[in-house]
């Protein structure tokens, strides 16, 4: 494709004749000349060199305006994703255990050794139809020692351990083979580490379970 050439050149200076002309059908006076032209002309192609820069550059100087505006809305979708997952996990916790049932509830009481001891007990059938226990525990014990939770007849004439009791609660399965009706009593008590699975007798706190 050829190229222009028109303006590539300086400008020359019309003749006398034409500014002459001009005086005559405009009716100007003969002491007005004109301004001889700039020694400096810009070119077409100089124009066009120009004007492409300067489109390079408003580009590059959209480039970060554009950037922002395709990672701000992300940045937004993001924080709104974890404010949603947020919420969902606070929800989770928070909400009710709606699919069990109360059974039976019990306070525990101190045994004399325990006397400033405290307790709480429920049991509760689960969605799937198991039966937990669910105890806490306010006590203070020195020595070597752990805290057993078990089930006993009023009589105490049975008993059956549920496991051993870590920290302040605990949530213990209990298996269907036992009658709650009979084995109603729930028991925690303090045993020695000395190997002895039976029940050492010392109770800390007891309480019957009732509907």
């Amino acid at each position: 494709m050829a190229r222009a050439t028109l303006g590539e050149a300086e400008l020359q200076q019309p003749p006398a004749r034409v500014w002459q002309s001009i005086q005559r059908e405009l009716g100007l006076s003969p002491s007005i000349t004109p301004t001889a032209p700039s020694a400096s002309v810009v070119s077409l192609a100089d124009a066009r060199d120009r004007s492409d820069a300067r489109d390079r550059s408003d580009v590059r100087g959209r480039r970060p305006s554009l950037a922002r505006r395709i990672v701000t809305p992300l940045i937004g979708v993001a924080a709104a994703a974890a404010l949603v997952v947020g919420a969902a996990l606070t929800w989770n916790a928070a909400a009710p255990r709606l699919s069990e049932q109360i059974l039976a509830s019990a306070q525990l009481e101190a045994l004399p050794q325990w006397t400033d001891s405290t307790g709480s007990a429920e049991v509760a059938q689960t969605a799937s139809g198991e039966r937990v226990l669910r105890v806490s525990l306010d006590a203070t014990a020195s020595g070597d020692g752990v805290r057993e939770v078990w089930l006993l007849t009023e009589n105490v004439d049975g008993l059956i351990s549920l496991g051993l009791l870590a920290g302040s609660q605990g949530e213990f399965v209990v298996p269907e083979s036992v009658d709650l009706t009979r084995f109603s009593v729930v028991d925690i008590s303090w045993e020695p580490l000395d190997g002895d699975p039976t029940h050492s007798g010392d109770s800390i706190v007891r309480g019957s379970l009732s509907a």
